[in-house]
């Protein structure tokens, strides 16, 4: 965006992107108002809630972009440097998806000059350039793949919250236009490891990462393969879930597991004349699972390579 069309900030959905980011949360009085408003209906119950976003799909950009897939570490510091940066004291979760929006919708109000902390042009320039920064480097980097899964996985209100929270934010993007740069946490980002060569420990890390796989593994993905493979559905740890899997039927798990890679792919190239660099990251990401997986699974799968992680 350049400082000629700072001006253009007034005309970003503010108030929407607000009322997302309260339905990104748990549960609680006046959503209800907040979901009618948008006209999403009625919102999810904690209980439903908690089943997608405690148990299955983490709203957190660390959990998305760490090479571990865990939740905090670096990711996490480094969200929490950039409220610093724009002069906010990090929330207890600064990568949460909820805080995130909050703090667009922020930046995006002062660099309208509705609520200019200065007061003066430049002020506003800095916010609506921050603004910017946000969404390049903090959300395109993992929103677009969670939102894809919440689609797939969620209810009927947390489906319609997805779709509208994906159109609006691709919006955003195409409003802000292509990063000039890959963002830092997919530039540092390791790619999948070949348990040929690095283990099947790290293979299988690598797969609960989704950074690295291009893919998001939930519980409900490996229960539903656990089902069909006729193991039963009781998941609970994606790990040991994953060794079983390999272990039982590596053929016919790593098949299923590069159709996933494929579709995520395809979601992903979808986005890249919007996204560039980083839409093209994750497809290349997702393409070279799926690779990997075919050729793993045309020799037979990694069974023998992940002994060592059991």
């Amino acid at each position: 965006m350049a400082d000629s069309e700072a001006t253009s900030v007034d005309a970003r959905p503010v108030e929407l992107i607000r009322a997302l980011a309260v339905l990104a949360e748990r549960p609680q009085a006046g959503h209800a108002a907040v979901a009618e408003a948008v006209g999403l209906g009625a919102p999810a119950d904690a209980g439903t809630y908690a089943r997608l976003f405690l148990f299955g799909l983490h709203p957190y950009a660390s959990v998305h972009l760490d090479a571990g897939g865990m939740l905090g570490g670096e990711v996490r510091d480094r969200i929490g440097g950039f409220w610093r940066a724009v002069g906010r004291t990090p929330p207890g979760e600064p990568d949460h998806l909820s805080s995130l929006l909050i703090l667009y919708a922020s930046l995006l109000e002062e660099g309208a000059g509705r609520v200019s902390p200065s007061g003066y042009e430049a002020g506003q320039v800095l916010a609506a350039k921050s603004a910017v920064a946000l969404l390049h480097e903090h959300l395109e980097p993992w929103v677009f793949s969670f939102l894809d899964r919440v689609q797939e996985l969620g209810t009927e209100f947390q489906v319609r919250w997805a779709a509208l929270a994906g159109e609006v934010l691709l919006a955003e993007a195409a409003w802000a236009g292509r990063p000039a740069r890959l963002p830092v946490h997919l530039e540092s980002a390791p790619p999948l490891p070949d348990p040929r060569r690095e283990g099947g420990k790290a293979f299988l890390s690598g797969l609960l990462a989704p950074v690295r796989s291009g893919i998001v593994l939930t519980r409900t993905d490996l229960a539903r393969l656990a089902s069909a493979l006729g193991m039963g559905t009781g998941i609970t740890q994606r790990r040991r879930a994953l060794e079983d899997l390999l272990s039982y039927d590596p053929t016919a798990v790593l098949t299923a597991l590069g159709d996933a890679a494929l579709e995520s792919a395809e979601r992903h190239e979808g986005r890249v004349a919007t996204l560039g660099a980083t839409g093209a990251f994750w497809a290349d990401r997702a393409r070279m699972a799926a690779d990997l997986f075919g050729e793993l699974a045309a020799r037979a799968g990694p069974v023998e390579h992940l002994e060592e992680a059991r």
